[in-house]
């Protein structure tokens, strides 16, 4: 029993080496991707947790650090506050609209 507990130890070592090396090395920043992949490996802490809905009904989660707001990424309205504005893949959204979840509310 115990060799197959340190056998399944090992696989999981491997696995996590693998995702850490090939899958999120391949992720680019900022990206939905790339925060799935952290929340896998529970790197995910330092995440927003901002949500809203696209037009498909999909959740979209804001891939940015908790608390940054890119400033290249600067939406075209000026009423980002409070909690600013959020990015994931190429949707940016603000706190204030009525389907979004800002991540101070979680």
């Amino acid at each position: 029993m115990a060799d197959v507990r340190q056998g399944e130890r090992a696989d999981l070592v491997r696995l996590e080496r693998f995702v850490r090396e090939a899958v999120l090395h391949g992720t680019h920043l900022h990206t939905t991707a790339r925060h799935g992949v952290l929340e896998a490996l529970g790197e995910a802490g330092g995440l927003c947790t901002a949500r809203t809905w696209n037009a498909d009904g999909d959740v979209v989660v804001c891939t940015l650090d908790a608390g940054r707001y890119g400033p290249d990424d600067k939406p075209p309205f000026e009423d980002g506050k409070p909690g600013g504005w959020h990015t994931a893949d190429a949707s940016i959204w603000n706190d204030l609209g009525a389907a979004c979840i800002p991540h101070a509310a979680l």
